[in-house]
């Protein structure tokens, strides 16, 4: 297998992206579920994987290489070109590169780059939806026979109701109904202003909130190591600290300047990885705040490595 593509492999399902310079982009697209009307079935949501020739380099695959060979980076940079161009052999025009568990890949003549991309699994299966069949109402059947009137008997006379007879009320009980009519419409317009209120002031409330301003500030945390402490790690807030634990920091990158620290500081965020950036030593650092014991910075130090995978990775008090 080429090495390129078992970096799609463990890239592409990992991250939902996965760059080859020189090549193009993969990445996993989601596709909400659809009724298809023909088969009368309701097609759940699906992922598939969608290729495109246009590409930016992120250093993601020089890094991987450097991580998976053990190689330092101008290595990794020539051991890159060459499996480049091992790939772009395996798609000379009519030849079709497997990747498993992805796709096909296949080159034409004219230097482009088609994808035919595998079905990924699916769970649920399909939903049948059968129609629903309105039944018709049933037809009266013909009225039975009037016998002859001599035949019927004599209908019962029935006693007429007695009309309701409305109550006569004395003068003083008049006025007690009244006086009770009168403190029970002015008990209800009473809850009426109330609920008005209340409204009005919910109604300010969020006008008012709406009116705040909403500018989020960026993601990025810089830290200037000679003026401020470092952060408390989020992850750990609901536990006290010990009395004689230390905050430091778990050093995954270093940059010359701030705007590519800041890049890959907000790559790692939407990666949903707890990093900051911070300047020391005229360098910028991507760094994981961390808080232990003093016994503890070894293993937290591994932890991080094996959980980055950056085996480069150091303590920085």
């Amino acid at each position: 297998m080429l090495i390129l593509q078992q970096y799609i492999q463990e890239v592409l399902f990992r991250q939902r992206i996965c760059v080859v310079p020189h090549i193009g982009t993969f990445s996993i697209q989601h596709f909400p579920a659809r009724y298809n009307a023909g088969a009368q079935t309701l097609l759940p949501p699906r992922d598939q994987v969608v290729f495109t020739q246009s590409w930016q380099d992120d250093g993601s695959c020089l890094e991987w290489i450097a991580l998976k060979e053990n190689l330092v980076p101008a290595v990794a940079q020539r051991k890159l070109e060459k499996y480049i161009e091992e790939f772009r052999e395996a798609l000379q025009p009519g030849q079709a590169l497997e990747l498993p568990g992805i796709g096909k890949l296949q080159g034409d003549f004219a230097g482009n780059l088609h994808f035919h991309p595998e079905e990924l699994p699916v769970d649920p299966a399909d939903i049948p939806i059968a129609p629903i069949q309105r039944e018709e109402p049933a037809v009266p059947s013909a009225p039975p026979a009037i016998p002859p009137a001599s035949a019927m008997p004599a209908e019962v006379p029935v006693p007429p109701s007695a009309e309701a007879v409305e109550p006569v009320m004395t003068p003083e009980e008049e006025n007690t109904l009244e006086a009770v009519t009168e403190g029970s419409i002015f008990r209800w317009w009473w809850a009426v202003a109330g609920a008005v209120i209340l409204l009005g002031g919910l109604a300010a409330w969020w006008y008012i909130g709406r009116q705040a301003p909403v500018n989020i500030p960026a993601p990025v945390v810089t830290i200037d190591s000679t003026k401020h402490s470092p952060a408390p790690d989020s992850s750990r807030a609901a536990t006290p600290a010990v009395s004689d634990s230390i905050s430091y920091f778990v050093v995954l990158e270093e940059f010359q300047d701030s705007l590519s620290a800041a890049k890959k500081a907000v790559k790692r965020q939407s990666w949903k990885q707890n990093v900051v950036m911070y300047r020391r030593d005229n360098l910028y650092k991507v760094a994981v705040p961390v808080r232990s014991l003093p016994i503890d910075t070894t293993s937290e130090l591994q932890e991080n490595r094996s959980k980055f995978g950056i085996n480069k990775a150091y303590l920085e008090y």
